[in-house]
């Protein structure tokens, strides 16, 4: 049997983690270039550089089909950060999706979190 070591790249928010800042994180988390998003949303890799430069946002639609294609809420991807030093649960629940689909072989949409408080 191989044993393979999971290196978790979770890591808490020293400040508030912006749009573009969120967005580049989860698609590193689930190793897709700038080039492989523009070509699945139809769009210039242009557009995604400036929307992981803060320097634009996706409209509404677009907004739809990046939380599809990393397996989240929109409102995940459009969360705001607790704080310095919070994190922000929806970003946490996410973060741990990519972390689990990562471990199982699977991808983030796959996975569910079910959070009983």
């Amino acid at each position: 049997m191989i044993h393979k070591t999971i290196e978790p790249e979770i890591h808490i928010a020293q400040g508030a983690e912006t749009f573009g800042t969120r967005l580049a994180r989860l698609r590193r988390g689930q190793g897709l270039s700038k080039t492989d998003v523009a070509d699945h949303l139809g769009i210039s890799i242009t557009a995604i550089c400036h929307w992981e430069q803060d320097r634009s946002r996706p409209k509404s639609a677009r907004l739809n089909d990046l939380s599809e294609l990393f397996g989240i809420s929109t409102a995940e991807l459009l969360a705001d950060d607790g704080g310095p030093g919070q994190p922000n649960l929806a970003d946490l629940v996410s973060r741990a999706r990519i972390e689990i689909a990562r471990a199982a072989g699977t991808v983030p949409s796959k996975v569910r979190i079910v959070i009983e408080i």
